[in-house]
């Protein structure tokens, strides 16, 4: 993971890039109703072709065995320690386990990372400025297990950025909620909300838990109250100044992005520079023609001036598209509101693919 630099750490203190994908708008243009006929989404043959090449590359589960009724501490491959108290484990009818339990622990820290595993760092207008997304799991004999008291984390921060207050605990899950227009069983007008898969990945939402710089450890510390569920360590920072709606062009775009869900064959990136966060762009340009087709941003949430780099990638007909693009967002030309950014992807494989992926670890 790259050190902050002093420079970056100044930005991260007076301003922060509020790039996200607009998570509501985002499934409602994607599930557009025909007349009063809902339609299943799926994913497209080349949409599951990118996804296939990112599941391969993505970070992995690790494996430990403890004793479920003595004091453990795991150190993951990444140096972040959990410390798991004897009987903190409960069986489903709340009985304490006597044997062996298996914790699976999966971290998602570095830029590679987010955009392999689809899990964007933003909220909201936002993006969240990361210490790593957290998901573990226990069981015995296969029957999961949950929490009677807590696992204490303690997270090796990137760089030497130590923040003197406390960082905010994020949850989040994958799915959100849809407004649906159509008629009742009575064939009277009905609005109905329902839920649907989250194409951006995990919609992060601020719980009230903060974790805490550890002097004497030099790690960031929190509570892990819940298993099976992700947990998001992330600083958030609010911008100042003149913003903007960016809109992504691109020259190779596949048609099927709007209805194939939830992996899609057209995705747009942003790395802010020197920031440890990746933000999907998911909210589709309608109604585009040739050469315009891609997406947006919110609107006018974009700080003008902030330097990052975008990543742009298509599969279309089986062959992987993409292009890595250093960028300075400018202002809106006189008489619009948006400023345009266009990319030229290029045939690439998919080893070409994964090596763009993780340059963006040194952007």
């Amino acid at each position: 993971m790259k050190s902050l630099s002093v420079k970056a750490l100044a930005l991260l203190i007076t301003t922060a890039a509020v790039f996200t994908a607009c998570k509501k708008q985002s499934a409602e243009e994607k599930l557009k109703l025909n007349g009063n006929t809902a339609v299943a989404l799926a994913p497209s043959k080349d949409a599951q072709l990118l996804a296939d090449l990112f599941k391969k590359e993505a970070p992995k589960t690790q494996f430990f065995t403890i004793q479920s009724r003595e004091n453990s501490t795991i150190k993951t491959q990444h140096g972040n320690t959990y410390i798991i108290p004897a009987g903190a484990f409960r069986r489903k009818d709340g009985s304490v386990p006597t044997g062996l339990v298996t914790v699976a622990i999966r971290e998602v820290l570095t830029p590679k990372d987010f955009v392999l595993a689809d899990k964007p760092t933003a909220n909201d207008g936002d993006y969240l400025v990361s210490y790593g997304e957290y998901f573990v799991r226990a069981t015995e004999a296969g029957a999961d297990l949950t929490l009677a008291t807590p696992i204490t984390v303690r997270v090796v921060p990137p760089g030497e950025y130590r923040p003197q207050g406390g960082v905010p605990m994020w949850d989040g899950d994958t799915s959100v909620l849809v407004t649906f227009d159509g008629y009742d069983y009575r064939n009277q007008p009905i609005r109905v909300a329902q839920a649907v898969s989250e194409n951006p990945g995990v919609n992060w939402s601020q719980t009230p838990d903060y974790a805490l710089f550890n002097s004497s450890t030099g790690t960031l510390d929190f509570q892990l109250t819940d298993l099976l569920t992700w947990s998001n360590c992330d600083a958030f920072n609010t911008v100042t100044g003149p913003r903007t709606t960016v809109l992504g062009y691109f020259n190779v775009f596949n048609d099927d992005t709007p209805g194939s869900s939830p992996e899609q064959p057209s995705m747009l990136f942003f790395k802010p520079r020197n920031i440890n966060s990746v933000i999907k762009f998911s909210n589709l340009i309608l109604d585009a023609p040739d050469g315009f087709k891609g997406f947006l941003s919110y609107q006018n949430v974009v700080p003008v001036g902030q330097e990052g780099t975008f990543l742009a990638i298509t599969a279309l007909n089986g062959q992987f598209y993409a292009e890595l693009k250093d960028v300075v967002i400018d202002a809106p030309a006189a008489g619009t509101n948006y400023s345009p950014v266009t990319f030229d992807l290029q045939p690439v494989s998919g080893s070409d693919l994964l090596a763009l992926i993780a340059e963006l670890n040194n952007r």
